[in-house]
């Protein structure tokens, strides 16, 4: 045989081979998928089971929250029509403490009240942020001009009308555009005590305030007051009608205390 001959004879056997070894590895690779063990296959329907399991309370949630909001529709609706035309008949709701809900006692409203009506005078405009106590307290001893808002999630409070903002900390930008910087005084209550919740509150109160703010909320939230609104603590303390264990501030980002010292708040 020829060199050449050689060499064609083994490329082509060489090929062969090579086309061989390929084949039998596909085949092998073939059997592994075949021959998937049963505690591979089990392994992969207990997934399938926890992922429903997932997906089931997620609905479960889902559905959960829907019902509540619907009941609180409904409740809304029905001390609507019991109201009529008198809403102020209703205004001694009890506290919802599952809305982290804790109402202020007389000597704290009228303090909040009188230092309301002072900086907005008789006509200006005043911006209850999760704060339906003082809402309520201010509705009494109103003048007939100043203009009243109360931002809250409760919407039993919706029986007051158009002055009802249905409200969310979660989200801090869905006010109405035509509110924004609008307010002489915004006074604000987070319901919760959480970095969270006080740092979208504070971007609500940038929004509607247009310059002083008065901050209602936990002593331990001082530096984070600080920060977000440029607020400092005051020495007027409020107390609520219920005793609150956590130690309860106010904090202004103007000088609050002056006007309670002199007896003009």
């Amino acid at each position: 045989m020829s060199e050449v001959n050689v060499n064609e004879a083994y490329q082509e056997g060489n090929g062969a081979k090579i086309t061989s070894t390929s084949k039998e590895e596909i085949d092998q690779s073939e059997d592994v998928k075949e021959k998937r063990s049963p505690a591979a296959e089990d392994q992969d329907e207990e997934d399938d089971v926890q992922l429903s399991a997932f997906t089931m309370s997620a609905l479960q949630e889902f559905v959960s929250e829907q019902l509540e909001r619907e009941q609180r529709r409904q409740q809304a609706e029905q001390l609507a029509q019991d109201a009529a035309k008198d809403p102020d008949q209703l205004a001694d709701f009890e506290e919802d403490w599952q809305l982290s809900q804790f109402w202020y006692d007389e000597a704290t409203c009228r303090v909040l009240a009188s230092e309301a009506l002072r900086l907005a005078g008789p006509s200006g405009r005043v911006a209850c942020l999760s704060s339906p106590t003082l809402y309520r307290h201010l509705r009494k001893v109103r003048p007939p001009e100043l203009k009243l808002t109360l931002f809250e999630y409760d919407q039993r409070f919706s029986v007051f009308g158009p002055e009802f903002v249905l409200y969310d900390y979660r989200s801090p930008l869905d006010v109405p555009g035509d509110l924004r910087e609008q307010f002489d005084l915004v006074v604000a209550d987070p319901p919760f005590l959480s970095e969270e919740c006080l740092t979208k509150t504070a971007v609500t109160v940038r929004l509607l305030a247009k310059q002083h703010i008065l901050l209602c909320t936990g002593a331990q939230m001082a530096p984070l007051a600080g920060r977000l609104l440029g607020l400092h603590e005051c020495r007027f303390r409020p107390a609520h009608a219920n005793n609150l264990a956590n130690e309860f501030r106010c904090f202004a980002n103007y000088d609050l205390d002056s006007h309670v010292s002199k007896g003009t708040t």
